[in-house]
């Protein structure tokens, strides 16, 4: 059987995709499974064992009419797959498209996608009222359109070599590879109305070093958001974070994040990267709903935003000068922060241990 993955974008969504896919992949071992995602997030896949091919979408190459003869000769090799079943966890015109020219005789997707993507498939599976939270939503798919009765869990991601290496000179490069607590911070997210102030990231990373002096502390992003990195490293007094936005590929930040013992972050693809690490995660909502799109599983802490209009699902924020962290005391962030990296600190202390003692 050959299965055609459509979930192009963004990370955060391909994040909750996996634990979907990972059940497919259980469900039929020897199938070949390709999966079409943007271009500039194909590198991520590669820390992913379960998929047998990679086609990369060029979104943003294919968006202007130059190129629009490059995507319909893509659509067309498509068919040259012969793909046995396409799913659609994307719910878009543009991935209902991709769904459709697959050519394969099952094509399935969500009842309530939008922009008329449902036209394109042969299945449209509805959704319970309850459930709520993107990753379950694709699980459900899975286990509903095919009776796939397993349960879903977060695959592992492998570690290449290149990746773990170039994470571990980065980390010494920096003074990062000490034995203090390791923090990293995404002040950074696609959506405008998703950033809290870097001024607040920076009052937060102020207490979080009063509390714990051997803090080490890293701003992650990339190259577009280095500035916004960059302000918040600067607006720090006491807390001494490294800009590192731009200096990774998707594997080596999949890997800086793993040796990490927490998260501080808005609402972000790194948010659930991190979530699929097992990396505690201290969050900052606002636009967004955290029951829809938050850090999956217990471990991690939300922050809400005490603004009446949240959450408010708008790119740009409705209420001009009064950013989402209005109302918020930086001291509860920077206690729940102290509190995850004194735990996750405390557990990788306590493996290293147990390891260096089965050695002996």
């Amino acid at each position: 059987m050959n299965i055609l993955i459509v979930k192009p974008s963004s990370l955060g969504d391909i994040v909750h995709t996996l634990p979907a896919v990972q059940m497919l992949r259980q469900h039929y071992p020897d199938a070949l499974m390709a999966w079409v995602v943007n271009d500039s997030l194909a590198g991520f896949l590669s820390v992913y064992p379960g998929v047998d091919e990679v086609i990369p979408f060029r979104r943003r190459r294919w968006a202007k009419p130059l190129h629009w003869h490059e995507f319909v000769g893509f659509l067309m090799e498509l068919r040259q797959h012969h793909f046995d079943l396409a799913i659609d966890f994307q719910g878009l015109f543009r991935s209902g498209v991709v769904t459709w020219a697959s050519g394969a005789p099952r094509r399935i997707g969500f009842q309530n996608a939008r922009e008329g993507a449902g036209w394109f498939y042969t299945e449209r599976i509805p959704l319970p009222a309850n459930l709520r939270h993107a990753l379950d939503r694709n699980v459900f798919l899975v286990q509903s359109a095919l009776g796939v009765a397993a349960d879903a869990t977060m695959p592992e991601l492998t570690r290449p070599h290149d990746s773990v290496r170039e994470a571990r000179r980065l980390l010494r490069q920096h003074g990062l590879d000490g034995d203090g607590p390791l923090l990293a911070v995404g002040p950074a997210a696609r959506w405008p109305s998703k950033r809290w102030p870097p001024r607040f990231f920076a009052a937060v990373l102020d207490q979080v070093a009063q509390a714990l002096p051997g803090l080490r502390c890293w701003v992650l992003g990339t190259a577009d958001e280095s500035a916004e990195a960059q302000a918040v490293v600067q607006a720090c007094s006491r807390a001494r974070p490294v800009n590192l936005a731009g200096g990774t590929d998707l594997a080596t930040l999949t890997e800086a994040l793993r040796r990490s013992d927490a998260l501080l972050t808005n609402d972000s693809g790194p948010m659930h990267l991190a979530s699929a690490l097992g990396v505690p995660t201290v969050a900052l909502f606002g636009a967004t709903d955290p029951e829809l799109t938050g850090p999956y599983g217990p471990a991690h802490t939300v922050f809400r935003s005490a603004c009446d209009l949240s959450p408010c699902f708008a790119r740009d924020c409705l209420q001009e000068g009064r950013p989402c962290s209005e109302g918020t005391p930086p001291g509860r962030v920077a206690a729940a922060v102290v509190a995850a990296l004194t735990a996750a600190h405390e557990r990788r202390r306590t493996t290293v241990t147990h390891q260096d003692e089965e050695k002996e």
